[in-house]
């Protein structure tokens, strides 16, 4: 089987002072804790991104700022991911940029940036104002069950948790990724039914706190939509979930199965049925997959009619 891509997002609105800090402390926090050692190793290093070829077999890691507009071209510029290359990134964040991504990996034999052990972007949309996207992207490919699968998986939790403890998420969850930030419910609503508003990040992430954008392994609630649930002891009364969990700014933190990969199945269906009153409405369809995609992990009804 080939790895499958996965999502883990979280989304969060305020001032752009605020969001500025969020965007910072986000890829400088949760690459810290993620990967210190190699956060280390590269701090003393300049700023400047090198364009020669890397030594093969060692480390990269690079910051890089994307700035556009309706008729200017969008235009990126790298740092590295170094103590003179956050301080550039923090002024950068002054003023919000289309897009920021870290990524962190290694040089080929050929001396090309190659395999990412770690790619982090935070990214903002003009129909959805006031908002910012976070996300890591990481892979299926250590979860097998394993002890140092369950390793993983707890890394992924804790770096998420501290950051939505922290501020105060309109949407998160770990998911399989399909493409843009979409969840699987925004990617199963046929684009002939549904318009760009009801399916596409750049629009939905506006809604997030009137409409929950998904469901999946890991869901973050936001305070908004709590009461339509019924409450805390109304979800843990479900039994839908291994953990229900109320953070500092009322948002839930809900994880349905202990591990990644024992979610579906009846654990899909008991999330789909505890969620439902607060999902966005729409009737999903099921799509046939390749081997290089990932399952839509769904219930596949409209939970509007719930």
């Amino acid at each position: 089987m080939l790895p499958l891509p996965v999502d883990l997002q979280w989304n969060v609105d305020g001032p752009t002072s605020d969001l500025g800090r969020v965007v910072y402390e986000w890829l400088d926090g949760a690459s810290a804790q993620l990967l210190p050692a190699a956060r280390k190793a590269m701090s003393p290093l300049s700023a400047r991104v090198s364009r020669s070829l890397g030594a093969p077999g060692s480390t990269f890691g690079v910051l890089a700022v994307t700035r556009g507009g309706v008729d200017v071209p969008p235009k990126t510029r790298e740092r590295t991911c170094s103590d003179t290359g956050f301080a550039w990134l923090k002024k950068e964040l002054v003023c919000l940029p289309d897009m920021v991504t870290l990524q962190i990996g290694t040089f080929d034999e050929r001396g090309h940036r190659a395999r990412r052990h770690l790619v982090l972007s935070a990214r903002t949309h003009p129909a959805s104002p006031g908002w910012v996207r976070l996300a890591l992207l990481g892979s299926d490919e250590s979860l097998d069950g394993s002890d140092s699968s369950l390793d993983v998986q707890r890394a992924w939790l804790d770096v998420l948790h501290g950051h939505a403890s922290t501020w105060d998420p309109g949407f998160g969850h770990i998911s399989y990724s399909y493409g843009l930030g979409a969840t699987a419910l925004e990617d199963c609503l046929p684009p002939g039914d549904y318009p760009p508003q009801q399916r596409d990040p750049e629009h939905t992430v506006n809604d997030c706190r009137r409409y929950l954008r998904g469901y999946s392994w890991l869901t973050i609630v936001p305070k908004e939509l709590v009461a339509r649930l019924g409450g805390i002891d109304e979800l843990r009364a479900t039994s839908a979930f291994a953990r229900v969990e109320q953070l500092a700014s009322g948002a839930l933190w809900l994880k349905a199965t202990e591990r990644f990969e024992d979610y579906r199945g009846e654990a899909v269906h008991g999330v789909f049925d505890a969620l439902a009153p607060v999902l966005r409405p729409g009737l999903p369809v099921p799509t046939p997959r390749r081997d290089d995609q990932p399952p839509h992990l769904l219930v596949f009804e409209d939970a509007a009619s719930r």
